[in-house]
């Protein structure tokens, strides 16, 4: 310490000073939201209206499963990716672009687009054949009921007492 070249005391930051502006001061943040307040409202009675934007009709979502319609109307094009995606070269995707206003409407990697077609696929699956169980059940059920009131029916054009009747 002793070969130091700076002799005595040093301090830092005092070379510049800050101070918070105070609510007094020019800008004062509640005035500033206050007149924020009110141009929204003038907006909210304003007669200026938008440009309609283009309406597409609406069609179902290609966000699961394998894009059957694009929302602009238009019908997806699977397409093979070539050497400017390096990490995946000759993957197949689903693709739509819109001449009309220059966006992507649709892109999904194909076989991500089969695994959740395969899904929903197995899940309707599942479900169709579990209201097929509880038909066959109900079916079992009425088939049963049939043959009780096919007797009773025989018991009362037969003619016969209340004792039988009340055994079937």
């Amino acid at each position: 310490m002793d070969g130091c070249r700076f002799k005595g005391k040093r301090t830092m930051g005092q070379d510049y000073s800050y101070t918070q502006p105070s609510s007094s001061e020019e800008f004062d943040m509640t005035s500033l939201l206050e007149a924020e307040a009110a141009l929204y409202a003038d907006e909210g009675d304003s007669s200026f209206t938008y440009a309609a934007a283009d309406q597409y009709r609406t069609e179902p979502e290609a966000d699961e499963g394998i894009p059957r319609i694009c929302y602009c109307g238009s019908d997806p094009v699977v397409e093979t990716t070539t050497s400017y995606i390096e990490k995946d070269p000759g993957r197949r995707y689903f693709y739509r672009s819109n001449v009309d206003d220059g966006d992507t409407h649709i892109w999904k990697w194909w076989d991500v687009g089969i695994q959740e077609e395969l899904l929903e696929t197995q899940t309707q699956l599942r479900m169709v054949k579990d209201q097929c169980f509880e038909s066959d059940q109900k079916v079992a059920k009425l088939e049963k009921i049939v043959g009780v009131l096919t007797k009773k029916k025989a018991v009362v054009k037969n003619g016969l007492g209340k004792e039988e009747f009340r055994r079937i």
